[in-house]
């Protein structure tokens, strides 16, 4: 089976090489978690492999995504030029500030269900609370399901980012049962500091590990512990 590294390399170890390739993988976080963090990472992994990428943002401009990038990853700013980015922020910036203006450069439902059909390696949704607010709960299910179709022709791995909490729990599970994987990121005080903990929730064609991971957000990254079990 094919897989996709997903940059960070005790995670992948733990999943036997990365995500299965022709899947969709939710990662739902506590907000601060940094699930954006690992979605550098992830097409950081494709620039070095040469891989086709696209990144959907909704809450940055594309240049605020490569300065973060550049910030945590020191990634070539002239690599980043393989990246295709879709953004939507950007063209609200500047603009009255409505998320109407977005209608003036097409719909944003289906540019992301176009854009993810072409022939791309890796796919970042960041974030799919953009299109719950703004469409019903059909709509969104139904982009995720045809992510899904085209990430199976094209044997590519799309990242879902999702934050926790924002909708209703029967909306929640609902995504969570569509997806194809869910890597869920959460946070906890203990006494004087803030622990980040990852946990595998569900991957198809995948031993799921059983262990909750520690990991701590650096100046060059996710930094994940390698085989320790949180209790």
């Amino acid at each position: 089976m094919k897989r996709v590294p997903s940059g960070i390399l005790n995670l992948d170890s733990q999943l036997g090489g990365g995500f299965p390739a022709g899947s969709v993988v939710l990662m739902i976080e506590d907000p601060g978690a940094g699930a954006e963090v690992f979605s550098y990472h992830f097409i950081h992994e494709g620039i070095k492999n040469g891989d086709r990428s696209l990144y959907v943002s909704t809450n940055d401009t594309a240049e605020e995504i490569k300065e973060s990038m550049i910030l945590y990853l020191k990634i070539n700013e002239n690599d980043l030029e393989n990246v295709r980015f879709l953004d939507f922020m950007g063209a609200r910036v500047g603009s009255i500030g409505l998320r109407e203006s977005l209608t003036l450069s097409g719909d944003p439902y289906n540019r992301v269900i176009t854009e993810c059909a072409k022939d791309y390696r890796r796919a970042v949704i960041n974030n799919l609370g953009y299109f719950a607010e703004d469409y019903d709960r059909k709509t969104v299910l139904n982009m995720l399901e045809s992510m899904a179709i085209s990430a199976r022709k094209n044997e590519s791995v799309i990242v879902v980012l999702f934050t926790k909490g924002m909708f209703e729990p029967s909306f929640e599970t609902a995504v969570k049962q569509v997806v194809d994987g869910i890597i869920e990121l959460s946070i906890r005080e203990a006494e004087t500091e803030i622990q980040r903990r990852l946990k595998v929730i569900k991957l198809k064609r995948t031993l799921v590990p059983k262990s909750i991971f520690r990991y701590d957000i650096t100046d060059r990254g996710i930094r994940m512990e390698s085989v320790t079990r949180v209790l």
